[in-house]
């Protein structure tokens, strides 16, 4: 690009396809990192802090069981509550179920019925 009018402007190169189409890629890349917006850090847990903090000053009245505030949940508190659950029923089932049945046969036999009251005497 120069001043002067009479010289002859260079003609662009040839260039290769396949490298344009990689430099614009790169390309493309770099400006979509720099607009990239970080990521957020993730918030601090501040439930087991103040679990923590809660315990201590309580000295173990509050969450003092560690089973409350553990990450995991227990899975076996889970079976065995299921299974006594499932043998209270069990044994319900077979007293109930021994319960039920025929009635005992009643005789019904009607008794006289004073509608008048009787005299005085």
């Amino acid at each position: 690009m120069s001043l002067d009018p009479t010289t002859p402007e260079p003609e662009p190169e040839a260039s290769d396809p396949e490298l344009d189409h990689a430099t614009s890629e790169r390309l493309r890349a770099l400006l979509r990192g720099g607009r990239a917006e970080p990521e957020p850090e993730s918030p601090p847990d501040l439930l087991r802090g103040v679990q923590r903090k809660l315990r201590q000053r309580s000295r173990g009245k509050f969450y003092g069981d560690e089973w409350s505030t553990r990450e995991d949940e227990p899975r076996y508190a889970y079976l065995l509550t299921s299974l006594a659950m499932l043998l209270a029923l069990a044994v319900l089932y077979g007293l109930l179920a021994y319960t039920s049945g025929e009635p005992i046969p009643v005789d019904v036999v009607p008794q006289p019925v004073n509608v008048v009251a009787p005299p005085p005497r």
